[in-house]
């Protein structure tokens, strides 16, 4: 055998015993040297990437840095919705017309808000035939509380008071039922306090702006809780083309809507009381005004209806 070869393996053993059972002590050493070493490489290599990255002068970047650098998006704000006009009011037009009487109400059944003119709450006109959805109201509340179907006659001027705005089929339900005891009705059954300035006549009931939502959106909830009460809301739902003026002309085309309007030119003060009172989607609106008699119906309706259109432009 070749001694060299030998003695290589000779070395090998020897390195293999000579370290068998020594304390590691040199060999911790160059553990902890290599870990040392790394550590303060990789600070060197860090640092100097730094520097190629955003220079030497400048400080390490934010987390909003770093994602726009990145392209990472972010997620949109959302601006605030404009206000409404449960918000922050509204002049509406025809505000100082002359000779001009107005009041106006808008109720927000679903959200139980409420606008309208600084005199809604304050100011009554008569409530002419717009009163006429409550008198039909009472008659099938009260034969309901008797125990009594409705009569084919009652039927028949419930259907003629609100669709064609009857003012005898509107008297003859008035009577039967106490007369200006269905205002007092009205009270108890919807909370809305009125009186007529005429013993014995429900057009002369003095009603406000806030007066004429409460009572329909009350008539459009009662009703139909009463046997049958049904009739009453098809009714107001189906009024004939030419009692439907004011506001139902504004709304969008197909819109449903519940109205009962009230108008009469008074010889006897020269004017014109011209009541609009409508209910759609989530909204009551009452129009109420007073005018000079010259100025004929479409005037009214005209105030009405241009109320209306202003409104619908800030509704939520």
């Amino acid at each position: 055998m070749d001694r060299r070869a030998q003695g290589g393996r000779d070395r090998q053993w020897r390195s293999v015993r000579d370290y068998r059972g020594r304390p590691p002590a040199s060999h911790a050493v160059s553990v902890q040297s290599v870990i040392a070493a790394a550590v303060v490489v990789g600070l060197t290599m860090t640092t100097v990437a730094a520097d190629r990255i955003f220079g030497p002068s400048l400080p390490a970047p934010t987390a909003v840095t770093t994602l726009a650098a990145a392209n990472v998006p972010v997620a949109a704000i959302t601006a605030p919705p404009p206000p409404t006009v449960f918000d922050t009011g509204m002049t509406v037009p025809h505000t100082g017309d002359e000779g001009l009487w107005m009041s106006w109400s808008l109720v927000d059944n679903a959200r139980h808000r409420e606008t309208g003119s600084e005199n809604r709450s304050t100011e009554r006109t008569n409530s002419e035939s717009s009163m006429k959805a409550w008198i039909t109201t009472d008659l099938v509340r009260v034969a309901g509380e008797r125990g009594r179907a409705l009569r084919a006659n009652e039927k028949s001027d419930i259907e003629a008071a609100l669709r064609r705005s009857d003012d005898q089929a509107a008297e003859r339900i008035y009577r039967s039922i106490g007369a200006d005891q269905v205002l007092r009705d009205l009270k108890t059954v919807c909370g809305v306090s009125v009186s007529t300035s005429r013993r014995g006549y429900w057009a002369y009931s003095q009603i406000t702006a806030a007066d004429a939502t409460a009572i329909l959106r009350c008539v459009l909830d009662r009703a139909p809780t009463y046997p049958g009460g049904d009739q009453i809301v098809t009714a107001l739902h189906g009024v004939e083309p030419d009692n439907a003026f004011g506001i139902p002309e504004a709304l969008p085309a197909g819109t449903d809507f519940a109205v009962k309007n009230g108008w009469t030119a008074h010889s006897a003060t020269g004017q014109w009381n011209v009541d609009c009172v409508a209910s759609w989607g989530d909204y009551t609106l009452a129009v109420l005004t007073r005018y000079p008699i010259g100025k004929q119906l479409d005037y009214g309706a005209g105030v009405c209806r241009d109320v209306t259109a202003a409104l619908l432009t800030r509704l939520p």
